[in-house]
């Protein structure tokens, strides 16, 4: 007998079984593998970031490809995640930190698009870590401005005055060094400066006007005047061209080691006792707990400097920096 199609029932049947175990054998195969998701996230997600961010998940991905090329997407459990951390950043919470978020952030991307039910990141507890508290002297800053301008050969350094430029310009106005390299002329007026920090830039899109002083009006001609072409960037190299993030860092970092081996050499040769903790261990982010630090000793708002719109946030900047002292007890005299 004849059925649809012009098939037997014996063939209809057997058709429908092998539908039915393909269909079984679709629910049953794998979603895919930890670095095809990892890939997928970086061809779709990775383009909302900031070019630093990107190229720093891009290397952090790459990574944790390595580490979870065995596993497929709905195997990984937070105990993985968990021994991911532990057994290669044990000793660096922050890394640890980043690679949590990075990777919850991934599994989140493949929750969204149903490649697995949950973010195995939400049960892993992030690493402590240490509240840093390094706060720059005058001193210190005095010898690491010097250290940019003057080199080893005792010449003055290609890019020297520009560098003094961006260590200025972050004290005075306490923003963060991606936003000094990103501030344009166009955002300086006779007012003053009008910074948008790109950390908040899509949460509080808080902006920061700074108002024009002498003090920061003399820093703008300095980099006004610097090099043979005006570059679109108030910091900008001899050619014009803006600053990167890596050649403003290795500049600060040059002149901060060059100003230690002249501090050594200093005491080595007047036979002065050498201060280990002068000099040493300075982040140029640094430079915004120190002017946050100083705008508060001068009666000025450190959050509306800083643009945060949580004072706790603040606060994490001052602390163990700005000391308040409290009056001791007298002892009552007897006799």
């Amino acid at each position: 007998m004849r059925g649809v199609e012009g098939k037997t029932e014996d063939e209809l049947y057997a058709q429908a079984l092998k539908r039915y175990a393909d269909l079984i054998a679709e629910v049953d195969a794998p979603v895919g593998t930890m670095v095809k998701l990892l890939e997928r996230w970086k061809n779709e997600a990775l383009s909302k970031y900031a070019l630093k961010t990107r190229k720093e998940y891009i290397r952090m991905t790459d990574i944790a490809s390595k580490a979870f090329a065995e596993f497929d997407i709905e195997h990984v459990r937070p105990m993985h995640i968990a021994a991911f951390v532990d057994d290669n950043f044990i000793d660096k919470p922050n890394a640890a930190n980043k690679y949590k978020a990075l990777l919850s952030l991934v599994f989140s991307f493949a929750v969204r698009k149903g490649l697995r039910d949950d973010n195995p990141c939400r049960d892993i507890h992030g690493v402590p870590e240490p509240k840093r508290q390094r706060y720059i002297t005058d001193e210190e800053l005095a010898r690491v401005r010097a250290a940019a301008l003057w080199g080893n050969d005792d010449k003055p350094t290609p890019s020297g005055r520009m560098i003094v430029c961006l260590i200025d310009l972050a004290v005075v106005t306490g923003q963060r060094i991606g936003d000094l390299l990103a501030l344009k002329w166009s955002d300086v007026s006779e007012e003053g400066v009008l910074f948008k920090p790109r950390k908040t830039a899509k949460s509080t899109g808080v902006i920061v006007p700074v108002k024009m002083t002498s003090q920061l009006q003399n820093i703008l001609e300095r980099a006004r005047h610097f090099g043979n072409v005006k570059g679109i960037t108030v910091i900008h190299t001899i050619k014009g061209h803006p600053y990167t993030y890596f050649g403003a860092q290795t500049a600060w970092k040059r002149a901060v080691a060059r100003a230690c081996t002249r501090y050594e050499e200093e005491c080595k040769k007047r036979d002065m006792t050498l201060d280990t903790a002068f000099l040493r261990n300075m982040h140029f982010h640094d430079l915004r707990r120190k002017s946050l630090t100083d705008a508060k000793r001068q009666g000025k708002d450190p959050q509306k400097l800083a643009g945060h719109t949580d004072p706790k946030m603040t606060a994490r900047y001052l602390e163990n920096v700005e000391i308040e002292w409290v009056e001791p007890v007298q002892i009552a005299q007897i006799g």
